[in-house]
């Protein structure tokens, strides 16, 4: 049966839908509310029940649900419906929202990230319903807001009560099955001094930006030793990825502030990390008292991680190796996703399976192969029909 479906599932079809998602932009300045009401009509068409969740302002959800038999297993497809912003307009070759096709690769933002998968998806349901009117199950599609940031469209499906048996993200996956993925734990380290004029300055001087070179070693050396640590998704580590202070060179800077971004394995306690990142800070401050720091944490995303014997898992397996002939690799990401929220907060077994290449993401001219779009369709369909249809 699901040779009959993935025989109608054609690239044409999967870069029209991609490329309309494209054209509408959707980073975290303008929302997600078009794409939501273009998507809406789009289910609608198909036969879905459809509802958009409102979660913030121009900022909301869509969920979409198609029966068959409330007798069968239900699975949710999850996928983000924001993308990053363009950054530099002129290292662009393509203007972001004006998808193009070329050399059988689709360019513009979010082709990759995700809006490519999310296509996939649609048309994979598509050809599944039009083939079986009556099947066992249920198939909900839930795109949500908000996911390049905190994740709050996720949370806001979880904490409202929508769940499935299993799930799917389709977040690009280079191919691999991802069974886990870190966490991330955003937090702004401060230092303090006392604003004088520069000509004033000696050994004895409060000066922030100095305090903070002393911290900023620290991390460094924290990194090192995190290097260490081998894991199913890689080690941990920590980054410093932004430094403010100071008002003027002929200032002696009273305050200094970094942006720090520690990636957290899936059994990690972001909060027991955050403990001992404090306590290690503070073996400085007492050594010197002008090393003061606060710490301010910005955001926690927890790390995830799922049993290989899930149904879920070998149920994509054996899908890909049906469509594409070939054995996946079952491992874990390096990134955050919203798996995270579906496993441990909607307690639903879920994995991480989409085309494309998460180098692909997050860059300028962000393109993705018309051939992985359509791959991921047909093991979608694949999946619908060992699933969904009977025996």
């Amino acid at each position: 049966m699901w040779k009959e479906i993935t025989s109608k599932i054609t690239s044409n079809e999967i870069s029209e839908l991609a490329s309309e998602l494209i054209k509408i932009r959707s980073d975290e300045e303008v929302g997600e509310k078009e794409i939501c009401y273009f998507l809406f009509d789009y289910l609608k068409a198909l036969g879905f029940s459809v509802k958009i969740q409102n979660v913030s302002h121009n900022r909301p959800n869509i969920i979409a649900r198609i029966n068959g038999n409330n007798n069968g297993e239900s699975l949710m497809f999850n996928g983000h419906l924001d993308t990053v912003p363009i950054g530099n307009i002129e290292n662009w070759k393509f203007e972001p929202f004006e998808p193009v096709i070329k050399n059988n690769k689709l360019f513009g933002r979010g082709a990759t990230d995700m809006k490519g998968s999310i296509a996939s998806a649609i048309i994979a349901i598509k050809r599944f319903i039009e083939k079986n009117e009556k099947f066992n199950g249920e198939i909900i599609f839930v795109g949500v807001m908000g996911e390049e940031t905190e994740g709050l469209g996720s949370e806001k499906i979880i904490k409202e009560g929508i769940r499935a048996n299993m799930a799917i993200v389709g977040e690009p996956s280079d191919g691999n099955i991802y069974r886990a993925h870190k966490g991330t734990l955003w937090f702004n380290l401060k230092t303090y001094g006392v604003a004088e004029h520069s000509s004033q300055i000696k050994t004895t001087s409060n000066n922030a930006i100095q305090n903070m070179s002393f911290f900023i070693e620290e991390i460094g050396k924290m990194n090192s030793e995190l290097e260490k640590i081998n894991s199913f998704v890689g080690h941990p580590t920590i980054n410093i990825g932004k430094i403010t202070g100071g008002i003027k060179q002929n200032i002696i800077p009273d305050k200094c502030v970094i942006s720090v971004d520690r990636r957290l394995l899936p059994k990690e306690d972001p909060h027991l990390v955050i403990n001992n990142i404090t306590k290690r800070l503070q073996r400085l401050e007492k050594k010197d008292n002008r090393l003061k720091f606060e710490i301010n944490i910005k955001m926690i995303r927890e790390g995830t991680e799922i049993n290989e014997s899930e149904r879920i898992v070998s149920l994509v397996s054996n899908a890909i190796k049906l469509v594409l002939k070939t054995s996946p690799n079952i491992s874990g990401m390096k990134a955050t996703t919203d798996m995270s929220i579906l496993v441990n907060k909607g307690n639903i077994p879920t994995v991480i399976y989409g085309p494309g290449y998460i180098k692909q993401a997050h860059i300028d001219n962000e393109f993705i192969e018309l051939s992985q779009l359509v791959n991921a369709s047909k093991v979608y369909a694949t999946i619908f029909s060992e699933l969904l249809l009977k025996k």
